[in-house]
């Protein structure tokens, strides 16, 4: 405060309400910005937690369960994490995926109570889902949200220096997991290059866009981006197949899209013909 006063006296009266208003934000800032180190020691406490909550799957469920992993890779915005928390919800109430999901998420106000969405702690979760699943009955659904580029998820933390996620590292991280029934779904600019890496038919790829174009909806005053919002919050709340959810929510997006005069983002769904649930 004393720095603030000095400053506010050499710029004289007039302008001293201005810089002491701005000053006080930037200390305000500063204050709530975790430090790296003390983010980074909590994490195996926090993968720890939410690890030992999962449900292992259960013999009398012949028909098999879901688990949910929702992974919001760009933390300096919080649309990314109000959709995998939206989401993890929507799934545990009409997925049944409650005591069977996990939220991996960037943001600053996370990082008190869950794990970071980093390539190690997706690693992590998808290992141990591997391990507690039915490879026969169960099936995994992972959703990623974030920025995008081709062949490229961003995964950023502010203060943090974490590994940006290519189609190659996610492959190899469900195929070590042991997983075998696979839907993946890909919110981010230019997703669809996530599709020949990973879509076959035990693993059913959906992605926001084509290889080549952008997705909308990214302002972070948003509470969906535009493929969140119509594939979750709309059709998945009257839709139980993922396949006719994904035809319900890009003709939706064509038409906001064409409203708004922008270049189509072209949704794209390959793969996962063997599947039980899709």
């Amino acid at each position: 405060m004393a720095t603030i006063a000095r400053a506010a006296y050499r710029a004289g009266t007039a302008s001293a309400a201005l810089i002491v208003a701005f000053l006080l934000v930037l200390q305000q800032l500063s204050a709530a910005a975790p430090e790296a180190g003390v983010v980074q020691a909590s994490q195996a406490a926090l993968i720890d937690r939410a690890l030992s909550e999962l449900q292992p799957s259960s013999p009398s469920d012949a028909s098999g369960h879901l688990y949910f992993v929702g992974f919001a890779g760009y933390g300096p915005e919080a649309v990314f994490k109000r959709e995998v928390v939206a989401v993890r919800t929507l799934f545990d109430e009409r997925f049944g995926t409650r005591g069977r999901s996990v939220a991996l998420v960037n943001h600053v106000t996370t990082v008190d109570e869950l794990p970071l969405a980093s390539a190690q702690n997706l690693e992590r979760v998808l290992q141990h889902v591997g391990k507690i699943m039915d490879p026969a009955r169960d099936t995994l659904f992972l959703f990623l949200t974030s920025h995008g580029e081709r062949a490229l998820l961003a995964v950023e933390m502010p203060g943090l220096r974490l590994e940006h996620l290519t189609p190659a590292m996610l492959k190899g991280m469900l195929d070590r997991s042991g997983i075998k029934q696979r839907i993946v779904v890909v919110s981010a600019c230019h997703s669809g290059s996530f599709i020949p890496a990973l879509a076959n038919a035990n693993t059913l790829v959906i992605a926001a866009a084509r290889a080549d174009r952008t997705s909308f909806g990214c302002d972070d005053k948003r509470r969906w981006t535009y493929f969140g919002d119509a594939y979750f919050n709309r059709a998945l709340r009257q839709e139980t197949s993922f396949r006719k959810a994904f035809d319900r929510a890009k003709r939706l997006i064509a038409r906001w899209e064409t409203k708004g005069r922008l270049v189509p983002s072209l949704p794209q769904i390959r793969g996962g013909e063997a599947l039980m649930t899709e």
